[in-house]
């Protein structure tokens, strides 16, 4: 796992139902991809929220996967981890004939930051 335990760290995890899991999880105020995004004023990127998605999928089928294609994938409000220092990582994981489809939010009680529809293998 690249950023678990580095960007992010799992709190708790729960199953909700077959195929589908919540991880809450702590964004890392003190992890060093905020020195240049950016200093003084933090935003998670984009490129680690996808990141951490797959490495919360990963840990709920038990096996590290790699995003093979992106179908979609929305930042619909900033995140920081002064704005919402947890969050819920929610993923759904199906797997048909060796490819995984992921569905996946990231969200707190307030707002919705991120939504992802991909595959993995």
């Amino acid at each position: 796992m690249l950023l678990e335990n580095k960007y992010y760290k799992v709190l708790r995890a729960r199953e909700e139902g077959e195929g589908k899991a919540v991880y809450h999880v702590a964004i890392l105020p003190d992890c060093n991809v905020y020195e240049g995004h950016f200093p003084g004023n933090p935003v998670c990127p984009g490129v680690c929220n996808i990141q951490t998605i797959k490495e919360c999928a990963s840990l709920f089928i038990g096996k590290e996967l790699r995003i093979s294609s992106i179908k979609q994938c929305l930042l619909t409000a900033i995140a920081s981890p002064t704005i919402c220092p947890e969050v819920d990582v929610q993923v759904e994981v199906k797997e048909t004939d060796g490819k995984y489809s992921i569905v996946a939010t990231i969200s707190d009680e307030n707002r919705q930051y991120m939504t992802f529809k991909g595959e993995g293998v």
